[in-house]
């Protein structure tokens, strides 16, 4: 595996000269991570970022009784984890890989050094804190608001904007997600989950093939009527 041509398909570094993306290969440390390990946790916490080269991730959240609510889920090119000046991520994520993935680990002094160096790099990583915290507060607002049909459909058509391909009326999620992952999103059961997405593909808002498919414009004009 090459990290340094996938350090120079992450979105962040696109506007990075060559010989500063080689700066960063010498920086960072890249390491496979299996399926379902768990990279950061509140008893494991790490000052560092990942760049997620290859793979999956998902963020969450788990309360006292155990139960886990996902945050978000992070697919190539993504970045995720914190440093003293620069938090993607806090002190109470969990971060867990959903696919065998590929990370680049940069450490806190290494990142801080290099930033300092790069202010386009930092203006970068505010458009990032800024998307994600728009996501957020647009996802928190819908889970508290709408029904569960509502939510997952709202849920599904993010997850198609984020990693989908888009084929006339239909865009795919180009990602690994089962129905136990978008009930710990919307905060349901898997069992209403489910239900719910058969009726859902019954009724033509979504289809499966080889990926799950979201027919953009019936589900843009249910949430919106909302």
């Amino acid at each position: 595996m090459d990290k340094l041509f996938l350090l120079s398909q992450i979105s962040l570094f696109d506007e990075l000269p060559m010989e500063d993306i080689k700066i960063i290969d010498e920086l960072s440390e890249m390491k496979p991570v299996k399926k379902g390990t768990t990279i950061l946790s509140p008893d494991k916490p790490m000052k560092a970022l990942f760049l997620l080269k290859e793979g999956q991730v998902r963020l969450y959240r788990m309360n006292q009784n155990g139960k886990q609510f996902t945050v978000d889920i992070l697919v190539d090119g993504n970045i995720f984890g914190e440093t003293s000046t620069l938090s993607l991520t806090d002190d109470q994520i969990y971060a867990e890989a959903m696919t065998d993935s590929y990370l680049c680990l940069l450490s806190k002094a290494d990142f801080e050094e290099f930033i300092e160096k790069n202010p386009k790099i930092a203006l970068k990583f505010i458009n990032i804190l800024s998307t994600r915290l728009k996501e957020v507060y647009s996802l928190s607002e819908k889970i508290a608001l709408g029904d569960v049909k509502n939510r997952i459909l709202y849920l599904l058509l993010k997850l198609s904007e984020k990693t989908g391909r888009r084929k006339k009326e239909w865009q795919t999620i180009e990602m690994r997600i089962t129905h136990q992952d978008i009930a710990n999103m919307i905060g349901s059961t898997r069992e209403t989950t489910s239900a719910v997405m058969s009726q859902l593909k019954k009724e033509g808002y979504i289809k499966k093939g080889l990926r799950l498919s979201v027919n953009i414009e019936k589900a843009k004009e249910l949430i919106e009527e909302e």
